[in-house]
């Protein structure tokens, strides 16, 4: 299903939906990862933002070593 680009209300802005390239493309950008990677830990963690920020940063830290 086709994301509704005009809900930008609280509930839209605390999830990264996979199956949006843009979303998908915006977080990974954000975070210095790939595309393939944000896909990766949305299955791992869910769709939360706050959780998917908190995985990217591990994971990011976990790259620089």
């Amino acid at each position: 299903m086709a994301d509704n680009k005009k809900a930008r209300g609280k509930a839209d802005r605390a999830k990264v939906a996979k199956g949006e390239t843009y979303e998908v493309a915006y977080f990974a950008r954000k975070h210095g990862i790939t595309a393939a990677e944000t896909r990766s830990l949305i299955d791992k963690v869910g769709n939360s933002r706050d959780k998917l920020n908190k995985a990217a940063e591990k994971l990011k830290a976990k790259k620089k070593r």
